[in-house]
């Protein structure tokens, strides 16, 4: 008789392991991103931040990224050549700037993917993901019409899911700034919300915590190009996002950047504080 114990991988366990829809952590991420900075309703904010979780130090800014992710997990380094359409895909977040006990960081309040692996994935560590589509300007400069990045270049991002355009952003490059100099929240730490409901009918989740991930290895490309930008979102009568709307873009950004996630701590668990 097989035990629970007898069965391999991450998630979903299965007798091999092989069929796992997402690998064992470590978890190695590569990033490409066009981000675009805004200040929209600090009460819409604080509305996604349960306590003790508290909006941060810029209680009404927005960060949206539209994204092209490349990833592998440590079981299976070779994925590159085993299946190169498991080791990317394509990305839209909203974050908002968060604090926990005074320290500050980053929350992810929605995301939309376009692949198994990332949604699953992403719900393990407390993204809040949706199927959906992103595009992005992407110029590859052999090609003789493709001019690469540089001061006056400009790139746009769009996402689309269940048949509807939800937004657009667009950035016009007009400097080149250190990696150290892009904005809050961009670069802190990350707070997430892992939350798994009960099959038990009006039982409490089975899981409800405030988490905060461990990343080591960290990386930026050498190009972290700045400039103008703007952010436009469409109706949809099955989002929420909207509310978000922007008052004023801060600023726009493209750049690129890796870590390796080796796991996270409990930071709060609601179901026994």
């Amino acid at each position: 008789m097989t035990k629970i114990s007898d069965l391999k991988g991450f998630a979903y366990p299965s007798p091999q392991g092989v069929a796992a829809v997402v690998g064992d952590l470590p978890w190695h991420f590569g990033t490409e991103h066009l981000g675009i900075l805004f200040k929209t309703d600090p009460d819409v904010v604080a509305s996604y931040l349960p306590e003790p979780l508290e909006p941060g130090e810029h209680p009404d800014v927005v960060f949206i990224e539209f994204g092209k992710w490349f990833s592998l997990w440590e079981s299976q380094l070779d994925m590159m050549f085993i299946n190169p359409e498991r080791t990317w895909y394509q990305e839209t977040v909203i974050w908002v700037s968060s604090s926990f006990k005074g320290e500050q960081g980053k929350t992810c309040i929605q995301t939309w993917v376009d692949k198994d692996f990332s949604m699953a994935r992403g719900m393990f560590m407390g993204f809040n993901k949706k199927f959906g589509q992103t595009y992005k300007t992407d110029p590859r400069p052999v090609n003789p019409k493709m001019a690469p990045l540089g001061i006056g270049s400009k790139m746009r991002g769009w996402t689309c899911a269940h048949g509807e355009r939800l937004m657009e952003g667009t950035l016009k490059i007009t400097k080149k700034i250190p990696y150290a100099e892009l904005p809050s929240p961009i670069l802190l730490p990350l707070f997430n919300i892992r939350y798994f409901p009960s099959i038990v009918k009006n039982a409490p989740p089975s899981v409800c915590e405030l988490v905060k991930m461990h990343m080591e290895d960290s990386r930026n490309g050498e190009d972290v190009w700045a400039g103008e930008g703007d952010i436009k979102f469409f109706p949809s009568e099955i989002e929420e996002f909207t509310r978000l709307a922007p008052k004023e873009v801060i600023g726009a950004y493209y750049y690129t950047n890796g870590c390796t996630i080796t796991g996270g701590e409990i930071l709060h668990n609601w179901l026994t504080e």
